[in-house]
C-alpha cells in the first residue's frame, strides 16, 4: 500500500489578518496539498472568518484553528501541549502576531519630519504615541510579552516537533522600525521604554540570532530567521481610520516615487516571512533580517540586511527569557487544577 503523502504543517501567529493573513495566502499558494495550516489566533470569530476566505481561495487547502493569546503565557503554554498531542512535527513556526499600543499621534514629530525626513516619517511608528509602562496579567510588559516572549515560550515548547521536521525554521516577524537605541537590556521587556514597539521587534532581531546561534551548537536542525514586511497600512496601532486611509494614499504616493519599502498591502508584507521558510538553507544567513519590498509598480522582492548584533546584549536577553521561561513553567505546572 502506498504511504500516506508527507504533510509539512506550518504554524502562523495571528493568521486572521494583517500580514498573518498574507503569509498564510502565500503558503497554500507555494505548497497547496502538501500543507497543513495551523492558524493560530486569539479571536475565534476572527478565525473562523479568515478560514472561511482562505476556503474560497484555496478550496482543497488543509487548515486547522488553535485559539492562542501569545501575550499570556499560560495560554501559549495550554496552545503548544495541544498542538504537541495532535503534530508529529512542525515545519514552519511564524512569529507573526503583534500589538502596537498608541495614545494619540505625535504632531510635532510629523510635521518636524514632514519638512526634515519625509521618508522617514512615512516609515516610522514612533510618529504615534505609545503608552509607558503597560504591564500584562503575567506581570510582563506587554507589548514585549506579545511580539516576543510568548513567541519565545512557544518555540521553547514546540523545539522537539521542529527538530523531527528534519529543518524546523522559526520566523519573526520584525519591522524596519527595529532600533537597538530603544532597546536597553536593563529594561528589556521596554516597561520604560517610550517606543516598546520598537524595542521588542530589535528584542525579536537579537533573539532569533542568538537562538540560531545555540541550534546550530546544538546540531538541532532548526534555524531561526527574522524579517521585516516594509511598511504595510494595517489597522496596527488603532489609529483613527482617517488617518489610516491617508497614510495609504501617502504610501501609494512614496512607491511610485520609488520608496521601496513601501509594500503597502498584507500580501505583499508577507513575501520576506515565506521566503525566510522555503529558501534553501545554504542560500540564508541568520546574521540578517530578510526584508520585503516593492518596486514602483508593484513588484515585490526581498532584500537581505546585516543585522549589527550585539552578541553580549544578545546573550544576555536570552538568558533573561530563558529564567522567566524556566520560572513560569515551573510556576504552572505546580498550580493547582481548577
Amino acid at each position: 500500500m502506498e504511504s500516506e503523502k508527507y504533510q509539512k504543517v506550518a504554524i502562523v501567529t495571528g493568521a486572521n489578518g494583517g500580514v498573518g493573513y498574507g503569509i498564510c495566502q502565500h503558503l497554500l499558494e507555494t505548497e497547496r496539498e502538501s500543507l497543513t495550516l495551523v492558524m493560530a489566533c486569539r479571536n475565534p470569530s476572527r478565525a473562523a472568518y479568515a478560514k472561511e476566505r482562505l476556503l474560497l481561495e484555496f478550496p482543497f487547502a488543509n487548515i486547522d484553528i488553535e485559539l492562542v493569546d501569545v501575550g499570556s503565557v499560560q495560554s501559549v503554554m495550554s496552545f503548544s501541549s495541544a498542538i504537541t498531542n495532535k503534530y508529529p512535527h512542525i515545519n514552519y513556526l511564524f512569529c507573526n502576531a503583534g500589538i502596537l499600543n498608541t495614545l494619540g499621534i505625535n504632531w510635532k514629530l510629523i510635521f518636524y519630519l514632514l519638512f526634515t525626513d519625509p521618508v522617514g516619517l512615512i516609515e516610522r511608528s514612533d510618529a504615534t504615541i505609545q503608552p509607558v509602562g503597560e504591564m500584562n496579567e503575567d506581570g510582563m510588559g506587554k507589548v514585549f510579552a506579545c511580539n516576543v516572549f510568548g513567541h519565545y515560550v512557544m518555540t521553547r515548547e514546540l523545539e522537539k516537533l521542529l527538530a523531527n521536521s528534519g529543518d524546523g525554521r522559526v520566523i519573526w516577524t520584525s519591522s524596519i522600525t527595529a532600533d537597538s537605541k530603544s532597546f536597553n537590556i536593563d529594561d528589556w521587556q521596554g516597561v520604560q521604554s517610550i517606543e516598546p514597539y520598537e524595542s521588542s521587534k530589535w528584542a525579536c532581531d537579537i533573539l532569533s540570532i542568538a537562538l540560531s546561534e545555540r541550534f546550530v551548537k546544538e546540531e538541532s536542525h532548526i534555524s531561526s530567521f527574522t524579517t521585516s514586511p516594509g511598511v504595510v497600512a494595517t489597522e496596527i496601532g488603532n489609529l483613527p481610520r482617517w488617518v489610516i486611509n491617508a497614510r495609504t494614499l501617502a504610501h501609494y504616493l512614496f512607491r511610485v516615487l520609488g520608496v521601496a519599502s513601501q509594500t503597502i498591502t498584507s500580501y505583499n508584507g508577507a513575501v520576506a516571512d515565506v521566503y525566510a521558510a522555503l529558501q534553501p538553507l545554504n542560500k540564508m544567513s541568520f546574521l540578517c533580517r530578510y526584508g520585503a519590498l516593492c518596486s514602483r509598480w508593484g513588484t515585490t522582492y526581498v532584500r537581505a540586511s546585516p543585522i549589527p548584533y550585539d552578541r553580549t546584549t544578545a546573550e544576555k536577553l536570552i538568558e533573561k527569557c530563558e529564567l522567566a521561561y524556566q520560572a513560569f513553567k515551573s510556576n504552572l505546572s505546580t498550580a493547582p487544577a481548577n
